[in-house]
């Protein structure tokens, strides 16, 4: 087992350093990768059996990534991304303040958390929320992503609310989406109270990066404890930590366009 674990290790390594340039040769793969030549050359005939790999006739004996290895990106996605960039700013906060912190994004008509900090919290009331979703109206992180997304994209997720609409359950009223709106602008934050002990209670605020709507971040602690002192003390480090996490957004994005140019839409 860890001879093949091993093996894995190597090909990647031997990926990760293709991946500098276009074409390598043995010689050169050798002295980046610092792996023996009949390694090299196992793992180089592997790859290219898989065709992640090409050194056709007339090469002579170089070798170049294929477009293959571009699919093993497609599950990769710009809320992944996030999810790098965001997680070691949230575990740090709640390794510093104890409590779970969540950030979500929206999915459809609904957020879904991204990721969270349970597992590293003593006072998490499950083990994780990751992949849940909730609703815009009825949650913390849903009425922080409602409220300040631009007014397209909110009308948008009206419409899309209006289609999927659970007839036993029923679509706000205008008014009571106004209300959502100015309660949530008024204070900064998003919350919901739990209902019962086995709840938990939860504000949230939104994730900007220059002025762009990525995430929505939420701080969460038992039912009856999130009272204004809790938000008094809470919501300055969860404000900081949104901030980070915007700021270290922006700056990935500008390193990954410097890199890779990208078309954008229009």
């Amino acid at each position: 087992m860890a001879d093949g674990i091993r093996s894995i290790q190597r090909a990647f390594l031997v990926l990760r350093a293709m991946n500098e340039k276009p074409v390598w040769s043995l010689q050169e793969l050798q002295v980046c990768t610092g792996l023996p030549k009949s390694t090299l050359h196992r793992i180089l005939s592997a790859l290219r059996d898989e065709r992640y790999v090409r050194c056709d006739e007339g090469m002579y004996g170089y070798y170049q990534l294929t477009s293959n290895v571009l699919a093993l990106s497609k599950g990769v996605t710009e809320r992944s991304h996030l999810v790098d960039v965001a997680a070691p700013i949230l575990i740090a906060t709640t390794k510093r303040i104890r409590w779970p912190i969540s950030m979500g994004v929206i999915d459809g008509h609904e957020m879904r958390v991204s990721f969270c900090t349970m597992p590293y919290s003593p006072y998490a009331i499950r083990p994780s929320s990751f992949g849940r979703r909730y609703g815009l109206f009825d949650s913390a992180l849903g009425k922080a992503y409602f409220t300040y997304c631009g007014s397209v994209e909110r009308r948008i997720l009206y419409d899309h609310l209006r289609a999927h609409e659970d007839p036993s359950v029923g679509l706000p009223s205008c008014q009571q989406m106004k209300g959502v709106i100015q309660e949530t602008r008024k204070t900064g934050f998003g919350v919901r109270y739990g209902r019962t002990s086995a709840e938990s209670s939860a504000f949230a605020i939104p994730v900007f990066s220059r002025g762009e709507l990525l995430a929505t971040m939420c701080y969460s602690t038992f039912s009856g404890s999130l009272d204004e002192t809790a938000i008094k003390e809470f919501l300055p480090v969860l404000k900081d930590a949104a901030q980070t996490v915007g700021a270290l957004w922006d700056q990935a994005q500008g390193n990954s366009e410097h890199q890779v140019p990208k078309l954008r839409e229009h």
